[in-house]
C-alpha cells in the first residue's frame, strides 16, 4: 500500500474547476472571485436540472440556450477543458443523435463536479 505524505491532503483535487485560470480571469480581486462564487453556486443546480430535463424532452431550443450561457460561465470559472466540451457540441433544430446525448450526459456530469470543486474552492479559498 502506498502511503500519502502528510502535506498532499492538505491540497485540494480540483476535478473540472482550474484555479489558476480563474484567478487569472479575476485579478487580485477577491470581492469579485466571491460575488462570481456566489451567484454560480446559487444557479448552477438550476442549470443542471434544465439540462437534465431537456434531455428527457428533447427540448433542444432549451438545451442550446442552456449551452450558450455555460460557455460563458464555465469561460471564466478557466474550466476550459469543459468550455471546448460545450463549444464543440452542436445542437441543431431537429431532434438529438446518440453522440450529441452522449456528450450532454458527460456536460451534466461534469458540472456536477464542478459544483462539488466550487463549493470547496469557496470554503478554503474565499473566507467569509
Amino acid at each position: 500500500m502506498q502511503q500519502i505524505p502528510m502535506n498532499a491532503s492538505a491540497l485540494p483535487r480540483f476535478f473540472v474547476f482550474n484555479q489558476q485560470e480563474f484567478h487569472a480571469a479575476i485579478g487580485d480581486n477577491d470581492g469579485l472571485g466571491k460575488e462570481i462564487l456566489a451567484i454560480v453556486l446559487n444557479e448552477l443546480p438550476t442549470r443542471i436540472r434544465n439540462i437534465q430535463n431537456g434531455i428527457k424532452q428533447s427540448e433542444t431550443g432549451q438545451l442550446r440556450r442552456e449551452m450558450h450561457d455555460l460557455k460563458g460561465v464555465v469561460g471564466l470559472l478557466g474550466c476550459s477543458s469543459l468550455y471546448q466540451q460545450i463549444s464543440a457540441l452542436k445542437l441543431g433544430d431537429q431532434s438529438i443523435d446518440q453522440q450529441q446525448l452522449l456528450s450532454l450526459h458527460s456536460i451534466s456530469e461534469r458540472l456536477k463536479m464542478l459544483e462539488k470543486d466550487l463549493l470547496l474552492f469557496s470554503k478554503m479559498e474565499l473566507p467569509s
